[in-house]
């Protein structure tokens, strides 16, 4: 009787221990957190500016970290549309060369991709691509103080460095201004038009107005001039 005795007590013991160890706390399972990219930001060219260039090419550079130390991978959305297209995917640098045009106005935006494949999108930002044939194109003023006279006239852009016109002397003329932007000056060769009348003109332009002021001579189907004076032409402003 003795002997059932230790073993039962022996057992509840047991018992109780095995218990008390199935009751104690388990030890928290490690894991580990993963950060991803921060927003991208531009640094070149800066958002919402007019950049010149030298050649037809520009650098897209932005800036984006990845706490973790993850290797660079983004997607470039790249265009003339305010809502790029997709232009480059896989990019492994903070910076990707694209070509560009005078004149044009762009769009862009920049997805940094983590190593668990998380995306973290930037805004989208534009820049405009100076063209110094850009602001003498457009409606103008012609003045010929001689004549005390003013009259319209517009010019279209017909390459990067010459102008049309087709009202030249308010007389539904056609006439092309070549524009030579280093030495600020403009001309107009020797123009033979309808009827036999010619005329020649050449001054100086304004790069940051677009007048332009030039002396000019009209001359007679005969040979003979028959005017000459002073043109200064004045974009109108926009209203």
């Amino acid at each position: 009787m003795k002997r059932k005795i230790i073993f039962f007590v022996t057992l509840m013991i047991i018992s109780a221990l095995v218990a008390m160890q199935s009751c104690k706390k388990e030890a928290p399972v490690g894991f580990k957190v993963h950060h991803i990219f921060t927003e991208p930001a531009a640094v070149a060219p800066a958002n919402d500016s007019t950049i010149t260039i030298s050649g037809s090419t520009v650098d897209l550079t932005w800036a984006s970290t990845n706490p973790d130390g993850d290797a660079v991978l983004a997607d470039v959305y790249f265009g003339t549309s305010s809502t790029p297209p997709l232009y480059a995917s896989g990019v492994t640098a903070l910076t990707l060369t694209v070509p560009v045009e005078l004149g044009l106005t762009y769009y862009w935006n920049v997805t940094m991709i983590d190593a668990n494949g998380q995306r973290t999108d930037g805004p989208t930002w534009t820049f405009t691509v100076f063209e110094p044939i850009g602001i003498f194109v457009g409606d103008f003023t012609a003045d010929e103080p001689a004549e005390a006279y003013t009259y319209p006239i517009s010019f279209a852009k017909s390459s990067p460095t010459t102008l049309l016109t087709d009202n030249y002397w308010n007389s539904s003329w056609a006439a092309t201004f070549t524009l030579d932007f280093t030495a600020k000056t403009y001309s107009m060769p020797l123009t033979t038009w309808a009827g036999g009348y010619s005329g020649i003109e050449s001054g100086t332009i304004d790069p940051k107005t677009g007048t332009m002021k030039g002396n000019y001579t009209i001359y007679h189907p005969a040979g003979v001039a028959i005017e000459t004076g002073v043109h200064t032409y004045t974009k109108n402003s926009k209203k």
